[in-house]
């Protein structure tokens, strides 16, 4: 009788146990949904502004307790949303923001090692900054070089994250996928304008200028061209109509900078054998000379023209005012956005990326400028061209755009940079750490954090 109403308590334990934890569970649950529900609510009826900046930072807390690595991967396809919340930072600097804070968290130090050159030199540019910080005391500069600083090492860690977790695909897949949507929406409107009007007018969409539009959809075209192994584009008809639709987008926009820059870093990729194939590209020479005499005759008539308000004219305009602000201070520069200021009459951001840096950083800051540039192509070049090749490319792609236009734009100045981390990412996850010095960008044994060579392939957890 005893054993049976022992059994009989342990049997009732044993059915109410996951009730009960269950009925807990439940609770947790809800009693937080419905409170974040009645301050949303609450915020709503207040200002509907804070109620969807709340909604956002909920969702975003919901996916990083899912899976971390979801909001790293994303802030490749964010490089392309540029609206600014409540007129301070755009949507694609705080997901970076956020992503380098789970990516530094994620990754910690292993394989960092493989891609220092590029680090030190990221860190030698915001040192090169910090003399303007001193000598030009306003805000807009010192969160600027906060910015900046994001763009390029945070932007670093969040792609060597995503290569390293094996994340690549989704994040460039999602980024090729949006700029389709961007390049039809512009091949649409150019359509309806022309069937409409009769004029070949330069296409602006919402939140994007014709000259962002090229570059997005450039940098699209030179890593769907260079077929990198983390990016599978089959069949052909695949490949190639997703190239098709891209150029369209960049013929549409009639973008002179999208059109040079995507030449530029086509070219790189045509310089070295396909891995699958040890064949040399040979579209580009094809198309290059085309593409260049289309944007070169659009220049030309533009200067023919005697317009001196057209986009050509402006920018030689601009061009002799910024040497004439960087006399002003030609070793330190006049500080990180100056164009904010009322200090040199009407503002505007210098339309050269040379002549950007030279202005805010002057002569000390452009040269560790330079240098970034050309340890990163250096250390890309002298990797597996299977993965450094396309990394190369996008950085001569945003160089090359950025000789006729903006740099320092939020999502466009990162992107070059989370390629190059993934290119290392990848590399490290794909192929491990081979003994030798091919493993690193100069040639020197890869260690890891506690100095030991690694010459074994490390699993991805």
């Amino acid at each position: 009788m005893n054993s049976a109403t022992a059994f009989g308590r342990e049997t009732k334990q044993r059915w109410l146990a996951p009730r009960r934890s269950g009925i807990g569970r439940v609770l947790i649950l809800t009693v937080p949904a419905a409170l974040v529900a009645a301050a949303l609510g609450v915020l709503a009826t207040q200002k509907s502004e804070w109620a969807i900046i709340a909604a956002a930072a909920v969702l975003v807390v919901g996916i990083v307790v899912y899976d971390p690595m979801v909001i790293v991967a994303l802030a490749v396809p964010a490089t392309l949303i540029l609206m600014r919340v409540n007129g301070v930072l755009s949507v694609s600097d705080l997901v970076l923001a956020a992503a380098t804070a789970v990516a530094v968290v994620m990754i910690r130090p292993r394989g960092l090692s493989s891609m220092q050159s590029l680090l030190w030199a990221g860190a030698a540019y915001s040192g090169a900054s910090i003399p303007t910080l001193i000598l030009n005391v306003y805000s807009e500069n010192v969160i600027e070089w906060a910015h900046e600083l994001v763009l390029v090492m945070g932007s670093m860690v969040v792609g060597f994250a995503i290569g390293r977790q094996g994340r690549t695909r989704f994040a460039i897949g999602s980024y090729i996928v949006a700029c389709l949507v961007i390049a039809v929406w512009a091949i649409g409107k150019f359509v309806i304008v022309f069937a409409l009007t009769g004029a070949a007018e330069e296409v602006y969409l919402p939140h994007l200028h014709k000259n962002t539009i090229g570059g997005m959809l450039s940098a699209a075209i030179v890593i769907v061209y260079a077929r990198p192994p983390w990016l599978r584009l089959s069949p052909a008809a695949l490949y190639w109509g997703t190239l098709i639709v891209l150029a369209g987008g960049v013929a549409a926009s009639q973008s002179r900078q999208g059109m040079i820059a995507a030449v530029a870093g086509l070219v790189i990729i045509s310089l070295r054998p396909r891995p699958e194939t040890g064949r040399r590209p040979v579209l580009i020479w094809v198309t290059a000379l085309p593409v260049l005499v289309f944007a070169f005759s659009m220049l030309e008539t533009q200067l023919e023209s005697g317009n001196q308000f057209n986009s050509a004219y402006q920018r030689l305009t601009w061009y002799q005012e910024s040497v004439d602000i960087w006399l002003t201070s030609p070793i330190f520069g006049v500080g990180l956005r100056w164009w904010y200021t009322s200090r040199f009459g009407e503002g505007f951001q210098p339309p050269n990326a040379e002549l950007e840096v030279l202005t805010s950083v002057g002569v000390v800051g452009l040269i560790a400028f330079l240098a970034l540039f050309v340890v990163a192509i250096v250390a890309l070049w002298r990797l597996d061209p299977a993965y450094g090749t396309v990394g190369a490319a996008v950085v001569v792609t945003r160089l090359a755009q950025a000789q006729l236009d903006l740099y320092w734009v939020a999502g466009q100045a990162s992107l070059l940079w989370i390629v190059t981390g993934i290119t290392f990412g990848a590399l490290y996850r794909d192929k491990g750490l081979p003994r030798g010095p091919q493993a690193t960008a100069f040639g020197r044994p890869l260690t890891a954090v506690g100095g030991s060579h690694l010459n074994r392939r490390e699993e991805a957890p």
